[in-house]
């Protein structure tokens, strides 16, 4: 994590963690202020939305 999502600024904090096969970031901006969790999913499954 390079990038607060929030506001674009470098994180002061970030924190990595697994559950399952997935990547978890526990991400905290002090510019911003915001507090997230961004996921990195090992597989994503969705659906085309009809034409």
């Amino acid at each position: 994590m390079r990038f607060c999502p929030g506001c674009g600024a470098a994180p002061e904090f970030v924190q990595e963690y697994w559950v399952g096969s997935d990547r978890h970031f526990l991400c905290w901006c002090a510019a911003c202020g915001m507090l997230s969790t961004v996921v990195l999913a090992a597989q994503l499954v969705s659906h085309e939305p009809e034409h």
